[in-house]
């Protein structure tokens, strides 16, 4: 199916020319980028970030580019590189945040979901009209908005868009790879703070958010135009009411399983990981989206699926995936012969 939205505009600047700027291929693609999010917690609950910021210094701001989420979750977000340096980089950073915030008696958790407070427990620390638009509007869907906005931490990949049919094939892949990775990668164990029944948690939340801004049932999809659908979805979702937002800032209010940000992909479906299973949780999504044949591989499996994404995520909620266990042998074995191919 192809879908076309003509005219469609925000704040006067023109949707169609902001969607496909998103989907524009990167100029010198190579990099990865990551961004870990984590969940600080104190005695007494959970910390302003302000205390947390006081003992994250001048170099270390520097190299993490740490930034706050609206429920006061700390983001780590270090420069592009590639892999294996960014791997190396965010295992390194992680650690040195965990030390300084040791100082001023905070916890980092690496958790898709807050294991100690709800909602009720957590006000919204970073409250700017821009958070607080947003909360107004979540919260017409139900409590998951809050959730999300306040309990939840992510792992997220950002992969280098290639141009023409590989990076075609790199949207596909990102997408319908979410509710086997999400589900392999699974760490929510709780719910507002209280043990869950499966592990899945985060991505039980967002699927219960919004469609219309966050798509989860796959409606932002069209395995042959991918930029049609994409703006069909941007041009459906709902307006923040701000004053300043144009076309960009709107797509940027928009919470899919992956984003496309101009000149890379944003892969968003995945729980805040252990240091441990990092590593693989990059890897993988990066080995996927970048050698050709696991992507050509991975869409043979997943492809097939491309009209049932619902189902796929609600399965997902569970912790498990009856494609996980392919898709992850598909990663690992497109790695093993790259390596083998460097070694020689």
């Amino acid at each position: 199916m192809s879908v076309q939205v003509i005219g469609a505009t925000v704040s006067g600047m023109n949707l169609e020319s902001a969607v496909r700027h998103a989907f524009a291929p990167a100029a010198r693609p190579g990099r990865v980028g990551v961004e870990i999010e984590l969940i600080p917690v104190a005695w007494g609950g959970r910390p302003e970030p302000a205390r947390l910021a006081a003992v994250l210094d001048a170099p270390f701001a520097a190299a993490a580019r740490p930034t706050f989420e609206p429920g006061g979750q700390l983001e780590l977000s270090p420069a592009p590189r590639p892999v294996h340096a960014m791997v190396e980089t965010v295992i390194d950073l992680l650690g040195k945040a965990r030390e300084r915030a040791a100082r001023a008696g905070i916890a980092l958790i690496p958790a898709g979901t807050d294991p100690h407070h709800d909602c009720t427990q957590v006000p919204l620390q970073v409250s700017n009209p821009r958070y607080r638009a947003l909360q107004r509007a979540l919260d017409e869907h139900g409590p998951d908005g809050r959730r999300m906005m306040r309990l939840t931490a992510s792992l997220q990949v950002c992969v280098d868009l290639l141009p023409g049919r590989a990076g075609h094939e790199q949207w596909l892949v990102a997408n319908l790879a979410g509710p086997p990775l999400a589900a392999a990668f699974a760490n929510s164990p709780s719910l507002d703070g209280r043990p869950s029944a499966v592990d899945g948690a985060r991505t039980g939340i967002w699927t219960r958010i919004d469609p219309r801004r966050c798509a989860y049932d796959g409606r932002h999809l069209d395995p042959t135009d991918p930029v049609g659908a994409y703006l069909a979805f941007a041009a459906a979702a709902p307006r923040l009411p701000l004053p300043d937002l144009d076309a960009e800032r709107h797509l940027s209010t928009l919470f899919p399983p992956v984003r496309p940000r101009g000149g890379y992909l944003e892969v968003r479906y995945l729980d805040a990981q252990p240091d441990a299973r990092i590593p693989a949780a990059v890897h993988t999504v990066h080995t996927l989206l970048t050698h050709p044949r696991a992507r050509r591989e991975a869409l043979d499996l997943l492809l097939p699926g491309i009209g049932d994404l619902p189902s796929a995520w609600r399965t997902a909620t569970t912790g498990w995936s009856p494609h996980a266990s392919d898709l992850l042998a598909i990663a690992a074995d497109a790695e093993k012969s790259l390596t083998e191919v460097l070694a020689r």
